[in-house]
């Protein structure tokens, strides 16, 4: 098509204008306004016709529709738009397009410059008469669409829509300015895509999908003509895509611009015949609307956390206001994380084993190590906001609707009124972590009694109080083991593995709750302002809260599996990401918006060690691990068939319980809990526990069927076996306080600790130490004091001098 760029001068359109606004302007103003005032108008806007053209004109920002598609490119999961539409060239479109347009609304464009001064005067004189007819050129009405959709305020928008002589007149000046600058092909590319077609399609491309599902490319000249119907009329649309509205109108005015191609040569009479006897035939694309109108309903939940997480990103706007903005008119292509396949399988899997119209919520969330890719979050949920049909709330609050089967809440990302669930033993991994990187090695080895009297302090009238009140009304916190099994002296593999209570507060108060703390941040836990934990450290009294390592502060599945992907990926913490591509309207990807945000949390070594221990939790046991004993998930991970590690996890009172599995590439956290009352005992029930462990070991085996097969570093000599370590004084049958100087003098932090313990020294000597072996230098070692409860006289003793020995501790969680 010819590039036409006219030669004018601005004294000849000047005058042309002048002319214009005496005889049309008349002619509109008596027929439309008869009561304005026309000299001084027509001679002022005269002289201002050729002042500067608006910017949004010369370059307009149209707003686009922004496609967000699964991690293969190509399944669309959604899109986000003000205005559906997406920009298209010239060549993108079928010439029968083009024609159809042009005959319906300007057939002659390329004539004209800008203005049909004769259609206005014709028009103006029907007008008189008592018709009613346009005299917009194709030019013209761009300008006016164009200032419509740049519009920033409604009087903007009335400004560049009312039926005014001013208005016209403006247009008509614009329309000769916008002539002089650009070609027609820029200017009818312009039009192609700023009109409105119904249906919330603006521009050809969303018509050409909203109405036929097809590009632009492919339309045929019925289509082609039953489009360009619309511009004039685009209500006549209104219904046809529901079965609701009378395509006659539509029918008669396609076929009036077929007969109008046919007297402009565009098309031949045989073709426009055979197009007049077919029915619309309209086959509508479905429009995807954010997330809750995606392809797949199960996928809404990642597409709020995608959603979510667009908003936080400071790099898509100053405001939240701003990015969201963008997201609806920058008209990008997105290709996320989300592996449709695992998606869909995951929710499948969890959705069979418990019915959405359970209260539970069984819930799970993969994500690649090393990237923090968000590969699928699935929970036997609908998301909908359609929740009038919702089952009775658990917590007895009818004033809300209950998140079951429907709902919208994040169950799996959480947000500032969603906090997550108790997660249990599952934060033991960050004590273990902090005591590792402090140098404790993994052949620490601590006794794991079925009751331990901790230095911690606790209400008084707390269940988990033992001793006499010591302070203020508190006593000494004293944790159990699920089970109240015991066990001699445990290394951490062995305590993890087992998931020991006793022995990781003992650790914990041997490494300081506020390094657990500090662990758990940078593995990627953000604790919620109203959590104890927050509260503790904001307080700076972290290292007086006991609980910390059974996991009574609550937490999301997107956070722990952020965590357990943290040490997966070799102690480097990716920042979740929803994203793999985004690519601008102008076709250019931009590789920082999809970047991994990565940062190493701990050295390889200490989180390779951790994974090691991690390992006696699955039941494996490679080179450099040392397990004892059975772990909390192996007899449903037997036959995994790769190397992974875990960890099982139950919240005090049953509250939850979670099952975290990784391999080095695939990292899922799996739970069940009450979204509803996070606070409600027995919700996990041992059936649901075994649910957990056994569709969380299904999702990762789904998550890593197509991925290589990878293995972990063993651990280092120094991480096992320890390096620079002291060795801590043997105590036998003493005084406490002469126990407590030789361990003091040492090099440790000594103290003698609180209550008494089971031995066979006399009731109030020392017997040992809270921790045996060696330890780093500066480590805190509590003086153990016997009750006296297996002294015996020497005469009572076997004639051997041994004791019997300890049964094998049962496996718990």
């Amino acid at each position: 098509m010819e590039t036409l760029i006219r030669d004018r001068s601005p004294l000849r359109d000047g005058i042309a204008l002048l002319i214009c606004g005496v005889l049309a302007g008349v002619l509109a103003a008596a027929a439309a306004f008869p009561l304005v005032g026309l000299g001084g108008l027509v001679a002022e806007n005269s002289v201002n016709s050729f002042e500067s053209l608006p910017t949004e004109l010369t370059q307009p920002t149209l707003p686009q529709t922004t496609y967000v598609y699964a991690s293969d490119g190509e399944t669309l999961i959604t899109s986000f738009y003000e205005e559906n539409r997406r920009e298209v060239s010239l060549d993108e479109v079928s010439p029968v397009m083009i024609n159809a347009l042009l005959a319906a609304e300007d057939s002659k464009f390329y004539e004209h410059n800008g203005v049909d001064w004769a259609g206005i005067i014709r028009a103006a004189v029907a007008n008189q008469g008592g018709d009613s007819q346009g005299a917009s050129t194709l030019t013209m009405q761009f300008v006016r669409n164009t200032l419509i959709y740049s519009a920033s305020t409604i009087d903007d928008v009335i400004a560049a829509s009312e039926d005014t002589y001013e208005r016209k007149l403006r247009e008509a000046r614009y329309a000769m300015g916008i002539e002089e600058t650009m070609s027609k092909e820029e200017i009818l590319e312009g039009y192609l895509n700023v009109i409105y077609l119904g249906n919330q399609a603006y521009g050809v491309h969303a018509g050409s999908y909203t109405y036929f599902n097809k590009s632009p490319s492919e339309l045929t000249a019925a289509e082609a003509a039953t489009l360009a119907s619309l511009p004039k009329f685009p209500s006549l649309a209104d219904g046809l895509l529901d079965g609701e509205g009378d395509d006659k109108a539509i029918i008669d005015r396609r076929n009036w611009i077929l007969d109008r191609m046919v007297g402009l040569g565009t098309i031949e009479q045989a073709e426009a015949d055979e197009a007049k006897t077919l029915p619309l035939g309209l086959n509508p694309r479905p429009v995807r609307s954010e997330c809750v109108d995606v392809a797949t309903p199960n996928w809404g939940f990642f597409c709020d956390y995608f959603k979510e997480w667009w908003i936080d990103q400071e790099a898509f706007g100053e405001t939240e206001r701003d990015r969201l903005s963008l997201l609806k008119r920058g008209g990008f292509k997105i290709v996320t994380s989300l592996d449709a396949e695992l998606q869909d399988k995951a929710t499948e899997r969890l959705t069979e084993e418990v019915s959405v119209n359970n209260s539970a919520a069984l819930g799970s969330v993969t994500i690649t190590p090393g990237t923090g890719h968000v590969r699928a979050m699935a929970v036997n949920r609908n998301y909908s906001l359609d929740q009038t049909e919702n089952k009775p709330r658990t917590d007895g609050d009818d004033s809300k609707p209950s998140n079951y089967p429907n709902t919208t809440i994040p169950l799996l990302s959480g947000n500032d009124e969603v906090s997550g669930y108790p997660a249990g033993s599952t934060f033991k991994i960050f004590t273990m972590l902090a005591a590792l990187d402090a140098g404790f090695p993994l052949k620490t080895a601590l006794p794991s009694p079925s009751r331990l009297t901790s230095q911690y302090l606790t209400g008084e009238s707390d269940p988990s109080a033992c001793g006499s009140i010591v302070n203020q009304n508190q006593r000494h916190w004293c944790p159990t083991n699920d089970g109240n099994w015991s066990s001699g002296p445990m290394n951490m593999w062995a305590m993890f593995g087992r998931s020991s209570n006793t022995a990781f507060v003992q650790l914990q108060q041997a490494v300081g709750t506020s390094k657990a703390y500090e662990a758990a941040v940078a593995s990627g836990i953000d604790f919620a302002p109203s959590s104890e934990a927050a509260k503790r450290a904001e307080a700076g009294d972290l290292d007086d809260y006991g609980t910390f390592t059974l996991g009574f502060d609550a937490t999301t599945p997107l956070e722990m599996a952020e965590a357990y992907a943290t040490v997966a990926a070799e102690g480097l913490h990716c920042e979740p990401l929803p994203v793999m591509q985004v690519i601008g309207a102008d076709g250019k990807e931009l590789p920082d918006a999809a970047a991994p945000q990565c940062d190493q949390a701990f050295p390889k070594e200490v989180a390779n060690a951790a994974v090691s221990a991690g390992r006696c939790v699955v039941g494996q046991r490679p080179e450099g691990t040392q397990c004892s004993g059975n772990g909390t998930a192996a007899s449903y991970t037997g036959d995994f068939g790769r190397p992974l590690f875990g960890k099982t996890g139950t919240a005090d009172s049953n509250r939850s319980y979670w099952f975290i599995g990784s391999t080095p590439n695939a990292t899922t956290a799996t739970f069940v809990g009450d979204p509803d009352a996070s606070f409600r005992s027995n919700v996990a029930t041992d059936s649901l526990k075994d649910s957990v462990k056994e569709v969380g070991v299904s999702i990762l085996k789904s998550a890593v069927k197509d991925l290589d097969e990878e293995d972990w570093s063993k651990p280092t000599k120094a991480m096992s076996t320890g390096k620079n370590l002291v060795s801590i004084p043997s105590i036998d049958c003493m005084d406490p306080d002469d126990a407590r100087s030789r361990v003091a003098n040492a090099g440790f932090d000594a103290s003698i600790a609180a209550g008494t313990f089971d031995s066979d020294c006399k009731e109030g000597e020392a017997f040992s130490t809270s921790m045996t072996g060696s330890a780093p230098s500066g480590s805190p070692i509590y003086i153990l004091v016997s009750n006296g409860k297996d002294y015996k006289e020497e005469d009572e003793k076997p004639e051997d001098g041994t004791t019997p020995p300890d049964g094998t501790p049962p496996d718990r969680d």
